[in-house]
């Protein structure tokens, strides 16, 4: 048959010892090319030869950051920190440590995010589960809290203040504020089941320092919860957030790590990208006591918007940019 060859559809019986996982199912003659030498290099090789040619083969994929990745899931399937990887390049290839390495290495050539290949990633000063139904955590994240606690220690707050992680995923915001302020009462809020799963194996995994002195009950509890609804009214001291806020038509424009694989629903933010943040806007005016904070993330361009979206009774704290100077979130104090 003639016309256009240059793609693929394969399947695992095609190449039954590289464990394919395709996700939307195109694959490319090179990519193909490239996993059946890959296969070959496994044989009588080093650790180190491996990782070499696993950083050229997903170069060829268009994988940033390549040899940091290659690194990573050698160190995960060693089972060792990734620092000590060099202590092991000149071990030979175990047909256990080939077959692991090939079927973690294929995922992330179909651009599953590193993240859930890993199984966890780190915030701040902590590692956190992670999975497909929540969304990563990313560096950003980790300004927002960070300008959250200082805004929260020069407050006239209570050691004991109630705070909300409104759209928790993972539930790094939560876990973290609870860490920076032992004797706060926390609340780890989404509406998706997924998410809360992930957000309770974090809590669990940091259950020790999250209990009420000389108890057992934690400090911090899961609700789900359509952003704010299942709070009454003059409840919280401080909601801190990463709500979605990307307009609907761009989540489709976002890169494959993200699009295919992150939720949607911790993405896409309407139209505009500020349906949510309205919302969740309205609802914290009747949810916050009076001096309390509103923390949230937002996407670069949308600040004049979401400024006209406030009420009198909001006062603006701080207007945030990351480290790239883009806009990023706000700090609010509401005043009854």
């Amino acid at each position: 048959m003639g016309g256009d060859c240059s793609h693929l559809r394969i399947s695992k019986k095609m190449l039954p010892q590289i464990f394919i996982k395709v996700v939307g199912g195109v694959v490319s003659f090179s990519r193909l090319k490239g996993l059946l030498k890959l296969q070959n290099k496994m044989e009588s090789q080093t650790i180190k030869e491996l990782l070499n040619y696993a950083v050229q083969t997903l170069e060829q994929a268009g994988i940033e950051d390549a040899k940091l990745n290659a690194n990573l899931i050698g160190s995960k399937i060693l089972e060792i920190e990734y620092t000590k990887l060099p202590f092991y390049w000149n071990k030979p290839v175990s047909e256990d440590f080939s077959k692991d390495f090939q079927k973690l290495l294929n995922r992330r050539l179909f651009h599953e995010p590193l993240q859930y290949i890993l199984g966890e990633w780190s915030f701040l000063d902590f590692d956190v589960n992670v999975g497909e139904g929540a969304l990563i955590p990313r560096p950003e994240t980790e300004e927002v809290l960070l300008s959250a606690v200082e805004a929260i220690k020069t407050s006239s707050l209570r050691p004991d203040f109630k705070f909300a992680d409104v759209g928790t995923g993972t539930g790094i915001l939560g876990i973290a504020m609870a860490k920076y302020f032992p004797k706060s009462i926390g609340y780890l809020v989404d509406i998706s089941d997924e998410a809360l799963k992930i957000a309770e194996s974090n809590l669990l995994r940091y259950s020790e320092l999250l209990v009420f002195n000389n108890k057992k009950q934690s400090r911090v509890s899961l609700i789900k919860s359509d952003l704010l609804e299942k709070f009454t009214d003059d409840y919280l001291d401080v909601i801190i957030s990463n709500p979605p806020y990307i307009d609907t038509e761009e989540v489709k424009t976002l890169m494959p790590e993200v699009v295919d694989y992150e939720p949607h629903i911790a993405l896409d933010g309407g139209i505009n990208g500020l349906e949510i943040i309205e919302k969740l806007l309205r609802q914290s005016e009747k949810v916050l006591k009076n001096n309390g904070l509103l923390v949230f993330e937002h996407g670069h361009g949308q600040r004049n918007e979401i400024k006209k979206m406030l009420c009198p009774s909001w006062k603006i704290l701080k207007e945030g940019n990351d480290f790239a100077d883009k806009e990023r979130f706000f700090i609010l104090k509401l005043l009854k």
